[in-house]
């Protein structure tokens, strides 16, 4: 994805390939064509290219110089703000939004002092856009391109729209400025920003100190026992001593020429990954191009006394939305309008961890991005760590499954019920839970509610 926003702002002409982690064979027979014997890399007529920097620096140099400064300095202060990026927001996203995704383990000391560091790293960069529009001046260059990249998900999962508006606003307006952009839309799809920091919910916590202690304890009462047990053996205690010793330097000549016979013969040139199962490749997710329907069936229906854009700034106006439902339930029109309970139904393993959920229902409302003047309705994740759920309750136009819902290329998977509070009170309960019940931890279907969004 990372590469691809660089791709579309550049234009340059490149095909992406994709490669499963799944895929050892072709990964490791794609290596032998890398310089440094990593991914990803570039082919150009000229030889291969590797390492993402390098890459994204021959993009801009050959399709957008522009995009790398246009002298010494503004070239050395892109770099600068690259190497911050890379080097700083880069690892307060490891211990900070990583182990929300399921990427990395929780570790209570690093996520302290990176949130903390994190703070003052925003300063820094507000501090900067305060004076510019972008981060090298009045041009968007690199720096902007790397900077939004790092910040992405610290935006999405862990810095509050409260503290953005009051301490960041500069840097909220630039990174609105990027996410909104068709080049990131593509790369990315949709960006929400986060409105409460999501927390970290799984069971397991690393402690860096005490592993590092248990682990000296350990090798210390190992090393302890062994001369113990030499004391107590006299001759034979030396010479089980004298054997290991051997078997040892046997094991470590044994292991360096099975090393070197692997090298020779190119065996060893990828490092597995260590994968878990439900956490996907960011690239081996779909990405959608979604068009807007030219003399769409709905404007076609007959003329309803339902104003749906008032309703819309209205009810998102309102604080009080038990308030806010009973006015829609006196205005809303079932002859034009029909309300729907829909439903992801997936496979056990499917909905595992938070960021594969969110990024299905991501991609399901990316696809509905042109049916909005057409809809309302809330829809997002529930559940809890290990069991996700993706629903809601839409409104739109008209008494059938549009067009626009049933080109979803998930639709198989959707379910789907029409509801009516004339026949079904519960129905009517249900369309209230899902619209006024979209905060962290509000509970719909008994199900807490996660990542929930209006849709309007």
């Amino acid at each position: 994805m990372e590469i691809l926003h660089l791709i579309k702002l550049t234009g340059a002409k490149v095909d992406l390939e994709n490669i499963s982690l799944d895929d050892t064979e072709k990964r490791n027979s794609l290596v032998l064509k890398t310089p440094t014997i990593t991914l990803p890399f570039l082919e150009t007529k000229e030889g291969n290219i590797s390492q993402s920097k390098a890459i994204e620096n021959y993009l801009c140099l050959k399709y957008k110089p522009e995009l790398l400064g246009g002298n010494t300095f503004e070239k050395g202060k892109i770099n600068q703000w690259i190497e911050f990026g890379c080097c700083e927001l880069n690892q307060c996203n490891k211990s900070i939004v990583y182990p929300i995704l399921g990427w990395n383990d929780f570790c209570k000391e690093s996520f302290n002092r990176d949130n903390q560091k994190l703070k003052d790293y925003l300063k820094i960069i507000e501090n900067e856009l305060s004076k510019n529009k972008y981060i090298c001046g009045e041009k968007l260059t690199l720096a902007d391109v790397v900077l939004f990249r790092y910040l992405r998900y610290l935006m999405m999962y862990s810095i509050p729209q409260g503290l953005r508006q009051k301490q960041y606003k500069n840097l909220e307006k630039w990174f609105e400025n990027l996410m909104n952009t068709p080049e990131a839309i593509d790369a990315y799809g949709q960006t929400e920003l986060c409105k409460t920091p999501l927390k970290y919910t799984g069971k397991k916590e690393k402690n860096e100190k005490n592993e590092k202690n248990e682990k000296n304890e350990k090798n210390e009462d190992e090393g302890e026992k062994e001369e113990k047990e030499d004391e107590k053996g006299g001759k034979k205690g030396k010479k089980k001593k004298k054997d290991k010793k051997q078997n040892k330097e046997q094991k470590e000549h044994k292991d360096h020429k099975e090393k070197n016979e692997e090298k020779n013969q190119g065996k060893q040139l990828v490092k597995e990954i260590e994968k878990k199962e439900y956490v996907p490749s960011m690239l081996e997710l779909p990405r959608f191009e979604v068009k807007e329907k030219q003399n769409n069936p709905l404007d076609a229906l007959p003329p309803s006394k339902f104003d749906l854009e008032k309703f819309k700034k209205e009810f998102l106006a309102n604080n009080n939305k038990k308030s806010a439902m009973k006015k829609f339930w006196k205005e809303f029109d079932p002859e034009g309008y029909s309300i729907w309970y829909i439903e992801y139904k997936n496979e056990p393993s499917e909905f595992i961890t938070l960021f594969r959920t969110v990024i299905v229902k991501g991609d399901i409302l990316l696809q509905l991005k042109y049916f909005k003047k057409y809809c309302f309705g809330a829809f997002g994740v529930y559940g809890q760590d290990g069991d996700y759920k993706i629903c809601g309750c839409l409104m739109w136009r008209g008494q059938e499954i549009p067009d626009e819902i049933k080109e979803i290329h998930c639709y198989d998977k959707l379910s789907f019920r029409k509801l009516d509070k004339t026949k079904d009170r519960k129905d009517e309960q249900l369309v209230h839970d899902f619209w006024t019940k979209v905060k962290e931890n509000e509970k719909v279907l008994k199900r807490q509610a996660i990542d929930t969004r209006y849709f309007y």
